[in-house]
């Protein structure tokens, strides 16, 4: 069962937690933080109390404020039968903030969990972010693992967008090492891959990657043909930002 459909599951009679949950699903955070504290206020029960504090936390965490999100995740309690999600969620953050071992320390807690207990996680990206930490700490050789093994998996999943992701790290892992030979075809299966997506920003980095290859290369021909093409899916990325601050501003006057 999708995570939506288990918070939608969850039934209460109080119109603030029915508001949050319909907030939670249009992705309207700033909405689900203001009727999430009046849910919180005006019920007893555990189960929606643990809901509500989770999409509480999990809003915050959408809108980079992360002390919040560890704040309201505390609250939850550990038989939550999603708190894995908070687990990951919490690994997430501490990637994000470069605390590393400590991101390790949340990512090792799912990445041993027993096959029936972590439906609700994408595995491979668990692994996949286990070996991040492990190339920021310069531990290149438990990095290649991870990421390897992450990268086999997302291939297995079919999971176009994360294997992109997961090609540019391995190859920015080997050239980080000067393994130049190694680095450079997974940045070309990056680029091949991106061309079958609508992603600009994943397509721009592509793009921009080949660019640099080139560049090392002495092509500089190809590489400014792929700046051109990096250029052209900046400014779509561009537009596309601004089109959704448009609609972001329109939605918030209605």
């Amino acid at each position: 069962m999708m995570l939506l459909e288990r918070i939608n599951r969850c039934r209460g009679v109080e119109q603030n937690f029915n508001k949050t949950k319909y907030f939670f699903f249009k992705e309207r955070w700033d909405s689900v933080i203001v009727y999430s504290s009046k849910a919180i206020s005006h019920n007893t029960s555990k189960e929606i109390l643990n809901f509500t504090y989770y999409m509480r936390g999990y809003s915050f965490m959408k809108k980079k404020l992360f002390k919040e999100t560890q704040k309201e995740y505390s609250a939850v309690t550990i038989d939550f039968p999603l708190y894995n999600l908070i687990i990951r969620n919490l690994g997430g953050i501490a990637l994000e903030q470069r605390k590393y071992k400590l991101a390790i320390h949340y990512f090792e807690k799912l990445n041993t969990l027993p096959k029936k207990n972590d439906s609700y996680l994408k595995k491979s990206s668990v692994i996949h972010d286990l070996g991040l930490c492990y190339f920021h700490l310069k531990e290149f050789e438990k990095a290649e693992n991870y990421l390897l093994k992450g990268a086999a998996l997302q291939k297995k999943e079919n999971d176009t967008l994360l294997l992109i992701s997961s090609y540019m790290d391995i190859a920015n892992l080997y050239y980080e090492q000067y393994k130049d030979s190694q680095a450079i075809p997974y940045f070309e299966k990056a680029y091949a891959l991106s061309q079958k997506i609508k992603k600009f920003e994943i397509k721009q980095n592509a793009a921009l990657n080949m660019a640099v290859v080139e560049e090392n290369r002495k092509d500089l021909t190809k590489a400014m043909l792929y700046r051109k093409e990096y250029d052209t899916w900046k400014d779509s990325v561009n537009n596309q930002n601004k089109i959704w601050a448009v609609a972001e501003t329109e939605k918030n006057m209605l």
